[in-house]
Formats: C-alpha cells, sequence, structure tokens
C-alpha cells in the first residue's frame, strides 16, 4: 500500500499528462467541427385550439414549415446527422398572438448531441389564423344546348333554391355566384335532372372549393326543374263583354261606331297540355273604357296581364296593344208617321185622335240617308182614360225595326178625345125610324211637342 501512494504527486501529474496527451491525439483524428442543416420539418401540436374557437389556419411560407439547425461536434458525429435526425415542434398553445408567430423546439435523436451544441436559426414559424363562417348563396340555374326544333325552355327552378357554403371569411368572400348548369338538348317535356353546383368569383372564375382548406359545403348537388315549352299562336279577340261594357258608359247621345285594334294575333309559349286548352287572347269585360268619352278613345292595353299563369309571350312579341274606339255625336230628326193603333177602346164612347203623330228617332248622321219612316210603329193605350171622358194626353210607344236608330218614345205623346155615346129614350111616336148619322171623327191637330235636341 505504501509503494501505491509512493511518490504520488508524480504519478497524478503522469495521469493528468496522459489524459491531456489523449485529448490532443483524439483532436487531431476527429476534430470538432459546425455544420448547418437544413429543411428539418416542423409539426405543429395544439392545433386543435384554433378549430375550438372557430379558426382557420395557414402558416406563412406553405403548409410545411421548415426550419434550420447549426450543430457544432466532432466530424464524425457531424457526418452521421441529417435532417430526419431532428424533430422540430412548434405548440400553438405558445403561441403569440399580436404577430402570430410559434416558438420552435428541436431536439436531435443522436445521442452524441445534446441541446447546448445546437443553434436554431429560425426560431419561429409564423401562423396567419382568421374566422370560420357561414354564408348562403343562391342558387342560379343555366341551360346548356339548344333544345329539339318547336320547343323552348321555359322556367328553370332549383331545389333546394340555396347552398350553405362553411369556410374561411378569405374564402366565402370570394364567392360571386353560384351555379347549376343544365344539358336540356333532348328534352321535350318537362324534366327534373340531378346537377352539380359550380362556384364561381366575382370575375367569373370558377373554384373548386375541395382546393380551399376547411371549407365545405351543405350540398354538392341541387335538383333542377326544367319546363318545356311550345309555341302557339293565337288571335287577339275583345269579348262581347268587353264591348258591351264599354258601350254602356258612354254617355248619352253618342255612339262607338268602329272598334281598331294594333294587334290581332300573338304568338305565346307555355306547358304543351295548357297550351292545348287554349284557343285565344280574350281582352276581358272592363279593360275598355268609355266612361265620359265625347270623341274617339285609344286605350291601351297589356297583353302579358291577359296571359293565363304559364303562358307567356314569345320573345320580340308586343306586349302593348292599342285599341281605338271611334266615337261620334248622335243627332235627333223629326217624322210624321201614321199612328198603327191605340189599345183599350170601350164601346159606348166616341174617341178622336189624329191619324198620324210626330216623333223623333237619334242615330248617326250618315245613317239617315235614305232613312224609311215606313221602319217606325207608334202605338198608344187609353188604359184608364178610356172610360173618362175629357181631352186626354195619352204616352206613346215607338218602335223601329232596325236597331240602328233609336226612338225617342218620351218625347211624343197622343192628344185624345173621350166622348161618351148617348142614346136618347125611345118615344110614341109612330114607328117610323130615323137611322141617327154616325157622327164622323174628326182628326185633331196634333199635340204641342218639344222640338227636337
Amino acid at each position: 500500500m505504501n509503494k501505491i501512494f509512493r511518490n504520488w504527486p508524480l504519478k497524478l501529474l503522469a495521469a493528468i499528462v496522459a489524459v491531456l496527451v489523449w485529448f490532443v491525439i483524439m483532436s487531431q483524428a476527429d476534430p470538432a467541427d459546425t455544420r448547418t442543416i437544413t429543411n428539418i420539418p416542423v409539426t405543429l401540436t395544439n392545433t386543435d385550439l384554433l378549430v375550438r374557437q372557430s379558426k382557420s389556419y395557414s402558416i406563412e411560407g406553405g403548409n410545411t414549415p421548415t426550419v434550420s439547425v447549426s450543430v457544432r461536434a466532432s466530424g464524425s458525429v457531424l457526418r452521421e446527422l441529417s435532417a430526419s435526425s431532428f424533430v422540430a415542434t412548434a405548440d400553438v398553445e405558445k403561441m403569440m398572438d399580436l404577430t402570430g408567430q410559434v416558438p420552435v423546439e428541436v431536439v436531435c435523436t443522436n445521442p452524441n448531441v445534446i441541446a447546448g451544441q445546437i443553434t436554431l436559426l429560425n426560431p419561429s414559424v409564423k401562423i396567419i389564423y382568421e374566422d370560420i363562417i357561414q354564408k348562403f348563396f343562391t342558387v342560379t340555374v343555366r341551360s346548356r344546348n339548344e333544345l329539339p326544333d318547336g320547343y323552348f325552355v321555359g322556367r328553370l327552378t332549383s331545389n333546394p333554391r340555396t347552398v350553405r357554403v362553411t369556410g374561411p371569411v378569405s374564402t366565402v368572400s370570394k364567392i360571386g355566384s353560384v351555379i347549376a348548369e343544365v344539358d336540356v338538348s333532348d328534352m321535350t317535356e318537362r324534366s327534373e335532372v340531378e346537377v352539380p353546383l359550380q362556384y364561381f368569383d366575382d370575375m367569373d372564375q370558377q373554384m373548386l372549393l375541395e382546393n380551399y382548406k376547411d371549407t365545405s359545403v351543405g350540398t354538392e348537388t341541387v335538383t333542377v326543374a326544367v319546363d318545356v315549352f311550345t309555341m302557339k299562336e293565337l288571335p287577339v279577340v275583345i269579348s262581347r263583354e268587353a264591348l258591351d261594357a264599354a258601350k254602356a258608359s258612354l254617355p248619352d247621345g253618342y255612339r262607338c261606331t268602329n272598334i281598331q285594334q294594333s294587334v290581332t294575333a300573338v304568338r305565346v309559349s307555355g306547358l304543351r297540355s295548357r297550351l292545348a286548352e287554349l284557343v285565344s287572347v280574350s281582352i276581358p269585360e272592363g279593360a275598355l273604357d268609355l266612361s265620359g268619352a265625347t270623341e274617339s278613345r285609344t286605350c291601351v292595353l297589356e297583353l302579358s296581364s291577359l296571359l293565363p299563369e304559364g303562358i307567356s309571350l314569345m320573345e320580340g312579341e308586343p306586349d302593348e296593344m292599342e285599341v281605338l274606339l271611334q266615337v261620334e255625336p248622335l243627332i235627333v230628326r223629326e217624322f210624321e208617321v201614321p199612328l198603327k193603333k191605340v189599345k183599350g177602346q170601350q164601346e159606348g164612347f166616341r174617341y178622336i185622335y189624329p191619324e198620324t203623330i210626330s216623333v223623333y228617332v237619334r242615330a248617326l248622321e250618315a245613317d239617315f240617308i235614305g232613312f224609311d219612316p215606313a221602319m217606325i210603329s207608334v202605338e198608344a193605350d187609353l188604359g184608364e182614360y178610356a172610360e173618362h171622358p175629357g181631352i186626354w194626353s195619352l204616352p206613346v210607344t215607338v218602335t223601329c225595326s232596325d236597331s240602328i236608330f233609336t226612338p225617342l218614345s218620351s218625347r211624343s205623346s197622343l192628344r185624345v178625345i173621350v166622348e161618351e155615346i148617348i142614346i136618347p129614350p125611345a118615344t110614341e111616336e109612330p114607328e117610323t125610324t130615323e137611322v141617327p148619322e154616325e157622327p164622323s171623327e174628326s182628326t185633331a191637330e196634333p199635340a204641342e211637342t218639344a222640338p227636337a235636341d
């Protein structure tokens, strides 16, 4: 034991020198160096924190962030290192909200490299995050290609009419329109087709939403209903009810003499089953108004409003129609005509009245050319005056066989003298009887009547 500790200072010095010599020899054989290793992928952790807050995120510079490190180690160790020798993580929970910077931590899987030998050249990654929103868009339906000859595309409707899009604000705000395009080339009747939805931005550039992060839609397809119409030409007619109502609205003393319409026929389109029921476009009662008219009047009608539901005017057809109603004043003429009959005469009374009477007829001035008074018939009825002697003015009934002439019965009257016939009592004179002379009817002067208007 004494031999071991004998000259121990010298022995300790010799050991230290030996170690130093070993280090010198080893450093010369495997010297230390520094190496930069790039493209080490960074894994984000706790990203569910953003999802729970309805946030969408992206990483500045790309969706797969990388970092670079500088390592100080011996040459033999450095030669063993690569990007796969390091594990880099960025914990979102440690993100600085104002800048979006998330610190990166790197460890080396090589046991010969410790943390102190590693220097991070870019110690953080930047996260860009934004709100996730929902927005509803109205689906616009378009037809593609042409229908067979004689058929036309009518109403296009989609079910559902709107679609929900969920995604980042920057993505959803880009969407300008949602289109459902249906091919109609083989359709000859109403059809329903399942059609995929297409999304376009404000510049009409298509957006493939499946390529946008955190973006989803409520439905990828809609059912499009296509109404296939056929064409039919229909006459435009003024109904009897409309014409009668217009004439009835004229003030007294005027007549509608002619009707001219700017449109006599139109082409319309609609479902074949509905068009089969239509024979004309009818102007209804109340559409033409001549109230207060003392001269010709033009009525403007909107043809589309007169069509049944589901029927529409073909492109290029006029929607407005003008109806010219010609109005002319009536004049009154006086005629002396024979009295046809006096009704209600009783036995035992004598009735004296004129054989002719003045009557007044109203019509257009042109209609009186060639007018024959023989078309007029005048009758009177004694009524309650038949058995009452006196001088009476009776109303008369004036008729005309031609309806274009309007007799004004109220302007004429018949002056009648009613006398009771008294038979004297028999006497005892000789039986020779003298046949009394029957009094002859005398023609009285016609009663004064008001002059014609």
